[in-house]
């Protein structure tokens, strides 16, 4: 089977169930073709980016129509914060008002991308409706980690898949992960959602992980001409400077806003 593309209009479509449980489980996904895909793409966005180390930060729209699709849906989920402010109160593991954010996205997340979609394509909504839908943590645990941010990247690779981004370059690798990202640190702050599992993924950052992956992949061909060199990462107002439009420095800027002492 192809790694880039499904065999449209062949291929089924439902809703993604677990099937990690035990050992033998995470070893029949290491060699499952879901990983492969997985590893394919990341390959595919980390090289398209690489080409995008200045990106325009304030860039809104696409030559391609679906990544214009995807940031409209985003948009809207960004509204959604405002009409759901949250409760009154401090509360050590995470703000309650985040479930009634959740319950809202539910309800509309379906309509929105039948919307999104042309109407050929609508067999494909409740997978990508798991995808997108479980990218913003989860409303049971109000907590946020590297699963959640990997299901955003299954969003786009699925898109990619049917076909839905001909000619992708790194502006728009930059364009939704950089709505994404910034939906996201608005839900964290807003809702205090804890790290996924209370411990990150074990570094610095709490939350995210690909972050890092895509911002270093945006300076990889600079080389030594790179704006920062990795020591320079400790210095917060270079950070300052270039996190519009790296998302290395968007993360760690991120840490800086949201954690008191040294790195």
């Amino acid at each position: 089977m192809s790694l880039d593309r499904v065999d449209w209009p062949h291929a089924t479509f439902s809703t993604p169930v677990k099937r990690i449980f035990d050992t033998q489980t995470t070893l029949d996904f290491q060699s499952s073709l879901a990983i492969h895909r997985i590893k394919y793409h990341l390959h595919k966005y980390t090289t398209l980016i690489s080409h995008c180390s200045d990106p325009d930060p304030h860039a809104t729209a696409s030559s391609i129509a679906m990544v214009n699709g995807l940031m409209g849906v985003l948009d809207k989920l960004a509204h959604l914060i405002d009409e759901t402010p949250p409760l009154p109160g401090p509360r050590r593991y995470g703000n309650l008002a985040c479930r009634e954010w959740h319950h809202k996205l539910d309800e509309r997340l379906p309509q929105w991308l039948q919307e999104m979609l042309p109407s050929e394509y609508h067999e494909v909504v409740p997978e990508l409706q798991y995808y997108l839908g479980n990218s913003f943590g989860s409303s049971t645990r109000l907590d946020y980690g590297t699963g959640h941010e990997l299901s955003f990247m299954a969003t786009i690779t699925a898109l990619d898949l049917l076909g839905m981004f001909p000619h992708m370059r790194g502006a728009d690798v930059f364009l939704l992960f950089n709505k994404y990202y910034t939906i996201m640190r608005r839900l964290i702050l807003t809702y205090t959602l804890e790290p996924a599992g209370s411990h990150g993924v074990w570094g610095l950052d709490d939350h995210f992980h690909l972050v890092y992956i895509l911002g270093s992949s945006q300076w990889q061909l600079l080389d030594a001409q790179a704006p920062l060199q990795p020591r320079e990462i400790l210095d917060k107002s270079l950070v300052r400077e270039y996190k519009d439009t790296n998302f290395y420095c968007q993360g760690i800027n991120f840490i800086n806003e949201v954690k008191n002492g040294a790195l």
